[in-house]
């Protein structure tokens, strides 16, 4: 591995720490040293924004200075200056010689140490910045190569931020939903929880998927293995929004709606056929169902090179029975366990079936997972292939 390999290694590193339990101060210290190490810099620096464009800065993580002399230079940036023009609206990485030298520059505190060459990028996500990470006093200068490893650590701080902010609006809207049980209050949420929050997992499942084409295997398979536990998170999501909903009478048309906004990765509409009442499912079930057949959908948009899929749900007598149809490239002589264990599980823990078989004439691939409606048996499930 060259030293420009093992550079990315590290950022690939950073990125899978996201989906890890690492809490954010310290995956942030992380990134801030990481980027310190990786570009030479004497100093290195993250400012995290409040939540409100009035808050300003309101963390400032610090490498290179030593405690006594940060109490020396007091007060924290408040991102006016050069840091303003990094963290403004639309900003790009500003990289200096001598940061004096910008016109935005203000001058540094009583007790700052002398900085020269500057690099500074913004932590965005989905088009919203969420701070910024700068270096400073490196001795030639910062290079393309430099600003290129410190925008994938910003890239890879944005998101956990965004991610930390995600899982508190989620605590709130659990600790809300506890105190509401009216239909219309529930839809809210319901609405809420699609709009604001799957739409930034998804921005922290591209951001990851986008380091993992750069660099080369092991690291690309770890960050793979990131991508999928985000792609299970969002699954489950869709499957709490779907059994939010207590209107029996519009349960097919929101599970439709649901079905198509998963299947817009494929780039063409899957055929959706929904029979039965689907009223006879309990929540877990409703749950189950949707995240089985948002995560069979991952999987075919990842790996099948599909061009047809259809997707169906019966809930009929005494189960209920979902089938994924595709007419891509098939399973040939293996079947992939590791993409289907939260499928099986989620199988076994209601006394259900999970069967995998190839497609019609052995092209594509066939996944039909069942459930009971009543009354689930205590033996577990199995995975099994079939003859078509």
């Amino acid at each position: 591995m060259d030293n420009q390999d093992g550079r990315w290694a590290k950022v690939v590193e950073a990125a899978v720490a996201v989906t890890s339990e690492l809490d954010l101060e310290s995956l942030l210290r992380r990134i801030t040293s990481q980027a310190r190490e990786l570009t030479g810099a004497r100093y290195a620096a993250l400012g995290v924004l409040g939540s409100r464009p009035e808050d300003g800065l309101v963390e400032f993580l610090t490498e290179g200075i030593d405690e006594h002399t940060a109490a020396m230079i007091g007060e924290l940036p408040r991102g006016r200056g050069v840091l303003g023009v990094v963290l403004g609206e639309g900003s790009a990485p500003v990289r200096l010689d001598d940061v004096a030298s910008h016109p935005a520059s203000v001058g540094f505190p009583p007790n700052h140490p002398p900085m020269g060459a500057f690099l500074g990028v913004p932590l965005r996500v989905n088009g919203r910045v969420f701070g910024d990470l700068y270096l400073t006093e490196k001795e030639g200068g910062f290079t393309d190569d430099d600003e290129q490893i410190v925008t994938g650590l910003a890239a890879v701080a944005g998101s956990a931020i965004a991610n930390a902010r995600l899982f508190d609006e989620l605590e709130q809207t659990r600790a809300e939903l506890a105190r509401m049980a009216v239909v219309e209050d529930r839809n809210r949420i319901a609405r809420d929880l699609h709009d604001l929050v799957i739409g930034r997992l998804f921005a922290v499942g591209l951001s990851v998927d986008r380091i993992a084409q750069k660099v080369d295997e092991p690291w690309a398979g770890r960050a793979a293995e990131a991508v999928d536990h985000v792609d299970r998170a969002i699954a489950d999501l869709r499957g709490a929004i779907f059994a939010l909903g207590s209107d029996a009478t519009t349960d097919a048309a929101r599970l439709t709606r649901l079905l198509k906004a998963a299947a817009a990765p494929l780039g063409f509409p899957p055929e959706i056929e929904i029979s039965g009442d689907l009223s006879r499912m309990d929540v877990g079930v409703r749950s189950d169902l949707h995240a089985v057949m948002n995560e069979a959908l991952a999987n075919v948009v990842r790996h099948a090179r599909a061009t047809q899929v259809r997707l169906r749900v019966d809930v009929g007598g005494d189960r209920v029975v979902v089938e994924i149809l595709d007419d891509g490239v098939g399973m040939g002589d293996k079947v992939p366990t590791s993409g289907l264990a939260n499928l099986h599980d989620r199988a076994a823990r209601l006394g259900g079936e999970l069967t995998i078989r190839s497609g019609p004439e052995g092209r594509g691939t066939r996944l039909v997972w069942t459930a009971p409606l009543r009354d689930p048996a205590t033996t577990a499930p199995t995975v099994r292939r079939v003859a078509p």
